[in-house]
């Protein structure tokens, strides 16, 4: 996960860097990300760290949410393929019944 590579970073100037990729990989403007990038020129250690944790934090619950929703999904494929067996079971048990019947 990401999250745990982020929590492992401990040196500034490495999550500076990271801090400044994840801005960088942003989908807003390039003038919006330029000033972020100018900020983060000026931050002091404690705000840098502040903010690398905030940026760790949301990541951690990004990747929380996409791995339940992957949860929810698989399940519901899962309940989807029981509901189509039990289906195709009853089709089988009915035909049987159609069969002895007319025996």
């Amino acid at each position: 996960m990401i999250f745990d590579f982020l929590k492992k970073q401990k040196d500034i100037s490495k999550r500076k860097k990271i801090i400044s990729v994840m801005i960088l990989s942003l989908q807003i403007h390039d003038v919006q990300k330029d000033l972020y990038l100018e900020a983060l020129s000026i931050l002091n250690k404690d705000w840098l760290d502040r903010l690398y944790i905030s940026l760790s934090e949301f990541t951690k619950e990004i990747e929380i949410k996409e791995l339940d929703d992957i949860n929810k999904n698989n399940f519901s494929e899962i309940a989807w393929m029981r509901k189509k067996e039990a289906v195709e079971k009853q089709k089988e048990l009915n035909s049987f019944s159609f069969l002895i019947n007319n025996l």
